[in-house]
Formats: structure tokens, sequence, C-alpha cells
């Protein structure tokens, strides 16, 4: 091929690749743009009733906060911060009612103990390790911010063969079902810290107008 031609055959194929650049650039742009639309929203107040939940730390000296692809918010606690290896994480769900039967949840409190060990050991996982040997400890129905919650508590064997706490509520406050996993190798300490993280956040709730 003359030198004339392979250079042009050169030119054509770049262009091709720089309008492909282009137009994958522009589809990424507007696929930004996209979700954040759909993160938008009205907030929740009397004309526009729902659940929005906050989630913050309680002290931000001493947890270092990231966030996971499943839409978790983990909380680290930095070395030397806690007395025990710390690490809290915390979700938003869709609550099946706003108003769960306090029956219901008694029986789910005592008879799910044991179905929840997956779920438990699904949300611990990645910020603790690959966990084994999970024994439920205790289960029970309680109140956090004044809305109804399951609370139990888990001894599992993680990694380096070292036993870990986990302490899990499900909180369900208005629309949305709220689970908190503090995990430590100290039980008192996974407490302490389930109660600290539990009780900063911050919820405001709008129930829709009686019909």
């Amino acid at each position: 091929m003359p030198v004339a031609l392979a250079w042009a055959a050169r030119i054509v194929r770049a262009g091709a690749l720089m309008r492909f650049v282009r137009s994958m650039l522009r589809l990424n742009a507007v696929a930004a743009g996209l979700m954040l639309a759909s993160c938008v929203t009205a907030p929740v107040g009397p004309d526009n009733p729902g659940t929005r939940v906050r989630f913050k730390s309680p002290d931000v000296q001493k947890w270092v906060m990231s966030q996971t692809f499943d839409r978790r918010t983990i909380y680290r606690c930095r070395p030397l911060a806690c007395a025990e290896g710390s690490v809290v994480n915390m979700r938003t769900m869709q609550s099946p009612t706003r108003s769960p039967d306090p029956q219901a949840l008694e029986k789910f409190a005592q008879e799910d103990a044991e179905r929840t060990i997956a779920q438990t050991q699904q949300a611990s996982s990645g910020t603790v390790g690959v966990l084994h040997d999970i024994t439920p400890l205790t289960s029970r129905v309680t109140k956090v911010k004044d809305y109804p919650a399951v609370h139990w508590e888990y001894r599992a064997i993680g990694p380096n063969e070292k036993t870990v706490y986990l302490v899990r509520e499900l909180v369900f406050a208005g629309n949305s079902m709220i689970e908190i996993v503090s995990s430590s190798f100290g039980l008192e300490v996974a407490r302490r810290n389930g109660v600290d993280f539990a009780g900063i956040m911050e919820i405001d709730d709008f129930a829709p107008p009686a019909r």
C-alpha cells in the first residue's frame, strides 16, 4: 500500500475511534444525569408523606465512613479508638407495614433467630470477614427512638479463629425498615456501639392522611 494511502487509513481509523469515544462520553454524561435526577426527591413533610432516614457518626474523629454497592453505610472504628476492634453497618429497606403487630414481632424475634443467621452473616462478611459457627445468644422485641424493633445478638468465629459478637436490630420506622449490625470482639462494646449509632440517626416520618 502506498504511504499516502496508509496514512489516510490511519487517519480514518483515528477519526472513528475519536467519534466512538465522544459518543461514549455523551452516553455516560446522560446516564449520570439520569442517576442524579432519580436521586432528587421532594423532602418528606405533611404535604409529602413518607419516611426519611439519615445516618450519622456519633464521633467523626473516631469512626471512618464508607458505602457499599448494596447501599450499606459502614463505619469502622479507627485503630486504638475503641476498646475492641469494631464495625457498624447500617441500611434502610422498605418496611412491609407501617404498624407491625406486637405479637407478630414477638413471633418473628423468637422463630426467625435461626433463619436470620444467613442475613446477619451476609451483612457482616464484607466488614469483619467470613464468619462461621454463628450461634444465636438472645432475641427480643424492643423500642428504638420510640419505633418498634427486633433485637438479636450472636456469637461467631471470625478470621484467625477469633470470637466475634454481632448485635443486629431491625427498626420499623414508618415506611422504612432500618437494619443496624454492630460487630466487635467484645459483646459490651458491640452493644454500646449499636446504641450510639441508633440514638444519633435522624428519622423524619409523616404518615399519609387518614381516609
